[in-house]
């Protein structure tokens, strides 16, 4: 007796043991309606009659069956080039088509990886779910269940990078997975912590080891047979869906080899002039053409660019008296509205410069000094070329500038003797004077600029993940 309860218990624990392998890979039923995983297409499951309600799929299920759509970097267009696009249109529309089936929804998640600014982040999941449901739809002969297509999408997916840490056994997947639990959802929150955590060294290291994998939409869609068919006619097989034997999740299996790898570099310095400064013209002066070179460093993602600058002008006309020779430097900090690192489009800057001078434009009207000031600017950058590589700028400061200057003359201010020398235009005492004794401040424009900018120095290439 005691024989057979042991055997029964051992059975039960057996059967408890295969049940708990193989029911998270299966989506629960709705109602009276069951789904059932397409063969093959472990990411498609079919109602057995025709519904509108969705399966109920949970996130560990959907982690392991849905499978990825790539999108190029910063974009939401469909690349007619990517595996899932050729599989859909090649194999599953016409297994669709031959079992008479209605697409009713589609779940997208992980559509933008998380180092982008999170609105940003928002647009692109928004706007590639989208761009996935008008492919699904793109076909006029497939059956949509109108008024029922559904779609949901995840802006930045932390909870699949707890997944993926845990299956590469990271040391930090604790950690990570911990936070994300105590921000309950709130993918802003995590981010701050995350970026936080260790001094921003494991933010750094999940951007390289993990959000690669992110950066993609992944799918699981359900169809129902057509409510005018014959539903003794449909007969799905059910299918062996053990984790033992789920594929990866990187598509192989169904997909055709995908397109060879593509590399990209991303510029790291460039140089720029400004046409303004090396073209100048100066009333009373005339023309002044002198040197004007800056560096721009762009790190490799973000919105803030880091820019130093010197402008050198050197016009000596002893014969009618006339100068102008300036020595300029000036240190930059722009923000692009338009982040993902492309550094185009409008961009905010503040600025810090520091100037010596020497201008004369006759006999009795020079002055020599130096200043320092800053401010705020206002530019936009736009592509030349193809490549980009090479830019136009416009921009405009405005902020303050102040000069500490003296006047000089040719001659002696004192006894009107022209003897070949110039002098400080100073007519009191020898003993009081001093250097410097004439201030001015400035606060208005203090700089124009249409900019010439090529890349010099770039980074490494790296592979592209879409």
């Amino acid at each position: 007796m005691h024989k057979s309860v042991d055997k029964l218990i051992l059975f039960v624990c057996v059967c408890t043991i295969v049940l708990s392998q193989t029911l998270p890979m299966k989506a629960q039923s709705t109602g009276n309606v069951s789904f059932h995983p397409l063969p093959d297409c472990p990411f498609v499951y079919v109602a057995d009659r025709f519904t509108t309600n969705p399966p109920e799929i949970s996130d560990s299920l959907f982690d392991h069956v849905a499978r990825g759509l790539r999108f190029k970097v910063n974009r939401t267009e469909l690349m007619p080039s990517d595996p899932f696009v050729a599989y859909f249109n090649d194999t599953l529309v016409p297994m669709i088509k031959k079992m008479d089936l209605v697409l009713c929804g589609v779940i997208v998640k992980g559509a933008a990886s998380p180092e982008g600014p999170y609105d940003n982040n928002v647009r692109l999941s928004r706007d590639r779910t989208r761009r996935l449901i008008e492919f699904l739809r793109g076909d006029s002969d497939l059956k949509i269940s109108e008024g029922s297509m559904s779609s949901n999408f995840i802006t930045e997916d932390y909870g699949y990078l707890v997944t993926l840490m845990k299956q590469a056994d990271d040391p930090e997947a604790g950690v990570v997975g911990d936070i994300w639990k105590a921000c309950n959802g709130d993918e802003r929150l995590c981010k701050e912590k995350l970026k936080a955590l260790n001094g921003g060294r494991t933010w750094k290291r999940l951007l390289e080891v993990y959000f690669p994998k992110l950066r993609q939409s992944r799918v699981v869609m359900w169809y129902a047979p057509h409510p005018l068919h014959v539903m003794q006619g449909i007969k799905i097989d059910t299918v062996d869906m053990s984790i033992g034997t789920i594929p990866d999740l990187h598509f192989e299996p169904y997909f055709p080899p995908a397109p060879p790898k593509e590399y990209t570099r991303r510029h790291m310095v460039a140089v720029r002039t400004n046409l303004i400064h090396d073209l100048m013209f100066v009333p009373q002066f005339g023309f002044a053409p002198g040197a004007n070179v800056q560096l721009e460093y762009y790190p490799l993602d973000g919105h803030y660019t880091f820019n130093a600058g010197f402008t050198f002008t050197n016009h000596r006309h002893w014969d009618d008296y006339r100068f102008f020779q300036v020595r300029d430097g000036q240190l930059e900090v722009r923000r692009y509205f338009k982040g993902g690192g492309e550094f185009l489009g409008t961009y905010l800057s503040a600025y810090a410069e520091g100037s010596v001078y020497g201008i004369g434009f006759n006999k009795e009207k020079g002055w020599e000094g130096e200043g320092g000031g800053a401010g705020l600017g206002l530019g936009y950058t736009r592509p030349l070329n193809k490549k980009g590589n090479l830019r136009l700028e416009l921009s405009l400061s405005l902020g303050v500038f102040v000069t500490r200057y003296d006047p000089y003359v040719y001659g002696n201010p004192l006894n009107g003797v022209e003897d070949g020398l110039y002098y400080y235009n100073y007519h009191g005492s020898a003993s009081d004077f001093m250097e410097r004794n004439h201030r001015f401040i400035w606060l208005g424009p203090t700089n124009a600029g249409i900019h010439l900018t090529y890349d010099i120095i770039y980074r490494k290439r790296k592979e592209v993940i879409r």
